[in-house]
């Protein structure tokens, strides 16, 4: 199975507009246009997903709303769990993730510094976090389910680099 590990893309700054509220803050306009470039790089990879969990957070959603329209997921193929929030153990989601046994490729689309953690744990890297920047990718190839996730980071891409291959 392939894991995708996605960070949230550009989002607002904590003020007024968002009542000061972590939760409520959603993508700028740079934001959303650099993901849609970003996604168009993933495709030239050929990166596909069968399914998308996102953190509830709302940039978390915009962000997997964003990727799976340029990849034609469906809306039954984007799912939000909570375990996908800040804060979240990661032993729960691992749980979720290994009940989607079926799928062959599944995207996480949250937030630093847990996926970072949960890519380190899983890769079982020396690093006490991977860091992706907002809008960054890594793969993850899991090689082992129980008696939890373990895996080989096949490539770490940031945004840039990102929108550099949809260009080529």
């Amino acid at each position: 199975m392939e894991l995708y590990v996605i960070r949230h893309g550009i989002a607002q700054q904590l003020e007024r507009e968002n009542e000061f509220s972590d939760e409520k803050r959603t993508l700028t306009k740079e934001g959303r246009e650099r993901l849609s470039e970003e996604v168009k790089g993933l495709r030239k990879l050929g990166v596909e997903f069968d399914l998308m969990l996102t953190s509830p957070l709302i940039r978390a959603v915009e962000t997997a709303e964003i990727i799976a329209a340029a990849m034609g997921l469906g809306k039954k193929d984007v799912r939000t769990t909570a375990n996908l929030a800040p804060g979240a153990p990661a032993n729960v989601l691992f749980a979720e993730i290994k009940s989607h046994a079926g799928a062959e490729s599944i995207a996480l689309v949250g937030h630093q510094p847990d996926l970072g953690i949960l890519a380190s744990r899983i890769i079982q890297s020396e690093v006490d976090a991977i860091q992706l920047k907002k809008g960054g990718v890594c793969c993850i190839n899991l090689s082992q389910t129980v008696p939890t996730l373990r895996g080989e980071l096949v490539w770490l891409l940031t945004p840039r680099q990102l929108r550099l291959l949809a260009r080529v």
